[in-house]
């Protein structure tokens, strides 16, 4: 454990599947985070082979994956109800119920294609070389996970109570009666259809500036949005030309990245949702540019697991890699600390995984600029 506390402390890159809160239901079924932080699970009570695809009898397989991700604009939901809480949760159930007819327009196409042969890797039944049998298909589609994500609950709460989540409790109670009144709602949907439909708190690369933008550019959401969006809103006047700009929502649950609060404060605030959000989420610790005690980053990290109901979370430091000498150091720095040379790059997380900051939107970039990082 240290030695991964070592590498957390130098590169932020181990992210950490936490199995102790009981909803995680640890010792009944399978569970799994996925690097963009859906959560993925299946159980003896769920599957009928469980047991033969745990020990992949005949080549017996879990497919677990989701089939299609849909995203609703919770701060634009907001706008729409205009401060009354029925109204929106019924706007809310309205998207639900359009994401389900989402779902079945993939199904239609995707059965189209599969009768066409044109996904065959995916559909393949790799031949037993002992007894010649068939296996099953790479993929089960029956088995995908079909997930309702949410972007800028932040925001939505915000417009309603006037406080960002970090602000108020009441803030914080609108926001987990909401979602528990669509997770509610989700397994109503899950029933009736007989098809695996799941919460979550989208990744939102992209989606998270682009809510944004659609709503300041939007004659009947623009006044709204002008005073909720995030990032640099003097840009606004340009967006009807450039889309590609610096603001954007929260992601999912997300207190808002630039509020500065201490982690202690961030935990309390986050985890609530992590019971809800059957679908996957994450907690970010966005640490600053000194290097990390790794005895003091373990000790955080068993307070966390022990005394929180966060499932999936990382400690995120920014990097700069040369492109000259190869080297690595943390932080955004204009040149590297080993050789001096300015040709470097900026490494960064969005949800679970480290990517090149260059190919991130404008959006993205802006929001990484915002971060309020602490020093652990």
């Amino acid at each position: 454990w240290m030695l991964v506390h070592e590498a957390v402390g130098k590169f932020g890159s181990p992210y950490f599947d936490n199995m102790l809160p009981a909803y995680r239901g640890y010792g009944n079924g399978i569970s799994c985070y996925q690097c963009c932080a859906y959560q993925f699970s299946n159980t003896p009570e769920t599957d009928p082979k469980f047991n033969e695809k745990l020990w992949f009898e005949d080549g017996q397989h879990f497919s677990m994956g989701g089939w299609q991700v849909v995203s609703l604009n919770m701060p634009r939901l907001a706008y729409q109800a205009n401060g009354d809480y029925d109204k929106l949760l019924d706007l809310a159930k309205d998207k639900m119920r359009l994401a389900m007819g989402v779902y079945a327009a993939k199904r239609r196409w995707m059965d189209k294609a599969i009768e066409s042969n044109m996904v065959p890797f995916a559909t393949q039944t790799p031949r037993d070389p002992r007894t010649g049998k068939r296996a099953p298909p790479a993929v089960d589609f029956n088995e995908l996970v079909n997930v309702i994500g949410v972007v800028g609950i932040n925001e939505m709460v915000q417009y309603f109570t006037g406080n960002q989540l970090h602000e108020s409790e009441d803030s914080i109670r609108l926001a987990v009666r909401l979602l528990l009144d669509m997770e509610k709602f989700r397994k109503g949907l899950e029933m009736r259809s007989g098809k695996q439909v799941m919460l979550a708190r989208t990744p939102a690369e992209s989606t998270a500036q682009t809510f944004a933008v659609k709503d300041l550019v939007s004659p009947t959401y623009k006044n709204y949005a002008r005073k909720m969006v995030k990032g640099d809103t003097s840009t606004i006047q340009s967006l009807v030309k450039k889309r590609d700009a610096p603001v954007y929502y929260s992601n999912g649950t997300h207190a808002y990245v630039g509020a500065k609060i201490s982690l202690g404060k961030k935990i309390d605030i986050e985890h609530k949702f992590f019971p809800i959000l059957s679908g996957g989420n994450i907690f970010h610790a966005w640490v600053g540019e000194s290097a990390s005690d790794p005895e003091a980053l373990y000790k955080l990290t068993q307070r966390i697991c022990r005394n929180s109901q966060i499932g999936y979370f990382s400690y995120t430091k920014d990097l700069t890699v040369c492109s000259s000498c190869q080297s690595t150091g943390t932080g955004m720095l204009d040149a590297c600390p080993k050789c001096g040379s300015t040709s470097v790059r900026h490494w960064s997380r969005i949800t679970g995984y480290y990517t090149d900051v260059t190919g991130w939107n404008e959006g993205k970039r802006q929001e990484l600029r915002d971060r309020y990082r602490v020093s652990i």
